[in-house]
């Protein structure tokens, strides 16, 4: 396998890794804080909660899902205090709560996967190609709550008994349950807001 298709490989892993949690340990030089985040689709940047003693540190690595031995991505950022926008309204629909006092965006400088790979923070924050669609997307999600809780059910094995599409990309929606976030992949990724369309209306057929 070529250089070209490894760096490929390890920027594709690296993305749905982080897609597919909202939680992680955040290390500001050494001091471990668990943090929620969330992907703005407008930029790929991370949005977090923190206090000041974070925003003021040297050194803040984002450690998905938690810190642990076989962790399998370490996410380098540097962090910047942002106000109250449409990202932080996004990060509430996600989790509704601000655990802490400040608004920042996480800018990635480089992602380090168990592979051994490392995955450049630029190519990693990547717009959401359905950014446009996600209002009318997990509107069609959330049309059916049964149908969605079928779906849910069966493509990532957890039982919600409320579910709220809160996100939509070309891997899959992240679905708000009582416990936090769900994410479901979709069974093939998908180019465009129609072909994800037809996916929705596809599983919700097969479930109806």
């Amino acid at each position: 396998m070529s250089s070209e298709q490894d760096t490929e490989q390890t920027l594709v892993r690296a993305r749905t890794l982080l897609r597919s949690h909202t939680n992680g340990t955040l290390l500001c030089d050494g001091t471990p804080s668990e943090v929620l985040y969330l992907i703005d689709p407008n930029d790929g940047a991370l949005m977090l909660c923190v206090e000041q003693d974070m925003l003021d540190a040297d050194d803040c690595v984002l450690v998905v899902p938690e810190d642990r031995f076989d962790v399998p991505i370490r996410i380098t950022l540097t962090l910047r205090e942002e106000p109250e926008s449409g990202s932080s309204d996004r990060y509430l629909a996600y989790h509704q709560r601000q655990d802490r006092s400040r608004w920042a965006r996480g800018q990635i400088a480089f992602a380090k996967l168990d592979s051994g790979g490392v995955a450049d923070g630029d190519a990693l924050m990547s717009p959401n190609p359905l950014k446009t669609s996600i209002s009318a997307l997990c509107k069609r999600l959330n049309s059916d709550p049964k149908a969605l809780r079928e779906v849910s059910r069966l493509l990532s094995g957890v039982l919600i008994e409320n579910p709220v599409a809160v996100g939509v990309d070309d891997e899959g929606c992240d679905i708000r349950a009582e416990f936090g976030v769900v994410r479901i992949q979709w069974p093939g990724a998908v180019s465009d807001a129609v072909q994800c369309e037809n996916v929705i209306a596809s599983l919700f057929g097969g479930v109806s």
